[in-house]
């Protein structure tokens, strides 16, 4: 999903996803030196300065503000679920 720039609104992203946004967010915040290619994502190449601590805290708190309750939960959708969870494999795959 691509998200527009400057957007207020969080939609179609369920609250296990927005866990995992956030808890992303938050290991850049505490890594002193980051990998390069996690640096090439967080900078999109070069094209500009990844987000200092503060920056990144604002954005927990924008994307805490957007992200009104209830979430949609996967778990009451078993295929819903199950393809979650084959994403989620998926992703570990390919930083294997």
């Amino acid at each position: 999903m691509t998200l527009p720039l400057h957007t207020s609104a969080l939609t179609d992203i369920d609250r296990y996803e927005l866990a995992t946004i956030l808890a992303g967010l938050r290991l850049l915040q505490q890594t002193p030196a980051l990998p390069p290619e996690i640096e090439e994502i967080a900078t999109e190449c070069g094209a500009f300065t990844s987000l200092d601590s503060t920056q990144i805290e604002d954005l927990c708190a924008r994307i805490n503000a957007a992200s009104e309750y209830p979430w949609r939960d996967v778990t009451e959708d078993d295929a819903e679920t199950r393809a979650l969870e084959a994403r989620v494999a998926a992703l570990f795959e390919e930083i294997a």
